[in-house]
């Protein structure tokens, strides 16, 4: 025999997929549930990947003049899914044939769209000068039911921790003249004209009982072992004596290997007669592997739970320059929300009392605590009586800053980037080497660092506050990522230009200006820069650290 290829054409219907399971009986979640299957990988019900493979039986590669071919062994591994819709083509070329007329040949079946392979395998085919005899009548009779499986298998839900070496299943089948029929009418429908045959004329050519004991391991992977959750990998099967139809035969599976990590098992495959265990016709290897069952969404009592409130009742925040501006209603949030509040300041010592005061009057634990954030002996000593008063400290925001009052670069000295470095990054630097000794103990800490837009998006003669706030912005990245395993979030807030006293020197025009330049026609408050420090503060972002939330009305840039 010549080597040759030729190209069988057909195309999956939903009425295909059906009757291949009524045939076989594997009704796997996978191929017959729609909700199921959208919330697998493959997002729509999958078709088995046994079925395109029977398409061999139909290939015209095989035919042999005056022959009739059976199939003693064969071999698949599954690449893609296949969809119903999908139109596709197999393959199949013959490599050799040796003297017994034993023919070994490999197959693909690709997409007939984009070309992509989803089956490849081998086979090996054995021709007699004697029409096929797939009607033999000899034996106990068919099954009543429809499909070859004796009986309904019910569908195993089985996750790779519930499998283990050496489980084992079993089901009984029988393949009769008219489950033949079936699997003809099955090829027929999905085959393009140009290749259709009458049922007479396959029936004499190819003996398909083989290849149709062969569509049953799909059934094992997906009623059996893994079960609901499985995904055919590959299997190789030989067969040793010839299936004959009307007969009763056990197709058993026993788990030779499991790999946890890969999610995989391996599985030996056994055909032998149903009343004679050793009477084994077939043999052969499954691979499959155990998908995660979908991910379950928490429920409303659970939400309710977790997230109906921020989670931040007693937990002791230090704000460092609050005294006024944006830290001043930053403590003040943060008291509304119930949480005992250290209020920092340098000189705003009044200031700082009566924002204590008032939060104070208002139910809300505080208190006023002065340090210079640039000294580490007072960041010390600052941190200890708050320790003292709240016994820890859960959440630190870093929003002292020297000034903003513009220098030309040309007339900016050393010394006033060095005062801008010492309150923004070295104070910062302290607070943050003060604090998580105390976070790292009780695993869980949030930091929130107040950045600024200008960072990125710098205006002139402002080169001392944006190197600043730049240093600021590169502590915080180095931070999160060093902590994160410690669950400490460290997170930055950087807003557009904030009308505080600390901007008091920019005139009316600018402002004006820069408000045109918003989208949003506003310039940012300090409500809008609190709220954001006490979301990341809050039980509502314990995943999000290392990040910068832009507070800018739509301004540029886009983080």
């Amino acid at each position: 025999m010549k080597k040759r290829t030729c190209d069988t054409r057909f195309r999956i219907t939903d009425d295909m997929v059906r009757r291949f399971i009524d045939l076989t009986g594997d009704s796997s979640s996978l191929h017959t549930d729609k909700m199921f299957a959208r919330r697998s990988m493959y997002r729509d019900v999958v078709v088995h990947g046994m079925l395109p493979v029977i398409f061999l039986s139909a290939s015209r590669n095989l035919y042999v003049r005056g022959s009739s071919f059976s199939f003693k062994g064969i071999s698949a591994k599954f690449h893609k899914p296949i969809f119903a819709g999908d139109a596709l083509v197999l393959s199949a070329r013959v490599s050799k044939i040796d003297k017994e007329n034993i023919a070994e040949l490999e197959y693909a079946v690709k997409r007939l769209d984009r070309g992509t392979v989803v089956i490849t395998g081998n086979s090996t085919v054995s021709y007699s000068r004697h029409p096929a005899d797939g009607i033999d009548s000899r034996g106990r009779r068919a099954s009543s039911a429809r499909s070859m499986v004796d009986g309904v298998i019910r569908e195993q839900v089985l996750r790779i921790e519930q499998i283990f070496k050496d489980d084992k299943k079993s089901f009984e089948f029988l393949i009769s003249k008219k489950h033949i029929s079936w699997l003809f009418e099955i090829i027929s429908d999905g085959i393009s004209a140009y290749h259709r045959m009458n049922l007479s004329a396959w029936s004499r050519a190819c003996d398909p009982i083989n290849l149709m004991a062969a569509s049953l391991f799909s059934t094992f992977v997906g009623m059996c072992i893994p079960g609901k959750y499985a995904a055919f990998i590959d299997f190789s099967a030989e067969f040793r004596k010839p299936l004959r139809p009307n007969r009763i035969y056990l197709l058993t599976g026993r788990v030779g290997f499991k790999s946890q990590s890969a999610s995989a098992v391996a599985e030996e495959i056994s055909i032998h007669a149903a009343d004679d265990e050793k009477d084994v016709h077939a043999a052969g290897k499954i691979t499959a592997r155990v998908n995660e069952p979908p991910a379950k969404m928490p429920s409303i009592g659970s939400l309710k739970e977790k997230s109906a409130d921020l989670g931040l009742k007693d937990k002791v925040v230090l704000v460092t320059g609050a005294s006024r501006g944006i830290g001043e209603t930053i403590s003040k949030l943060f008291s509304v929300y119930g949480a005992k509040v250290a209020v920092n300041y340098f000189r705003g010592a009044k200031d700082a009392r009566d924002i204590v005061g008032e939060m104070s009057s208002s139910g809300g634990d505080a208190m006023a605590v002065k340090a210079d954030v640039s000294n580490r002996q007072e960041v010390s000593s600052m941190v200890s009586a708050i320790c003292r008063r709240f016994g820890t400290i859960d959440i630190l925001v870093n929003n002292a800053v020297r000034d903003t009052y513009p220098i030309p670069f040309i007339e900016t000295t050393w010394n006033d980037f060095q005062r801008d470095i010492d309150v923004v990054v070295k104070g910062a630097f302290n607070c943050c080497q003060e604090v998580l000794p105390l976070m790292m103990k009780k695993n869980a800490g949030k930091i929130v660092n107040i950045s600024t837009v200008f960072a990125d998006n710098p205006p002139p003669h402002q080169s001392k506050y944006v190197v600043s706030k730049n240093g600021l912005v590169g502590l915080s990245r180095s931070l999160a990522v060093e902590f994160a395993p410690y669950n400490i979030q460290v997170n930055m807030v950087s807003p557009s230009m904030v009308k505080t006293d600390l901007t008091s020197h920019v005139s009316k025009i600018f402002l004006e200006a820069m408000k045109n330049d918003i989208p949003m026609k506003r310039n940012a408050a300090p409500i809008d820069v609190a709220k954001a420090v006490v979301f990341l503060s809050s039980s509502m972002a314990p995943f999000t650290t290392g990040q910068k939330i832009m507070v800018t009305g739509g301004l540029p840039p886009f983080l």
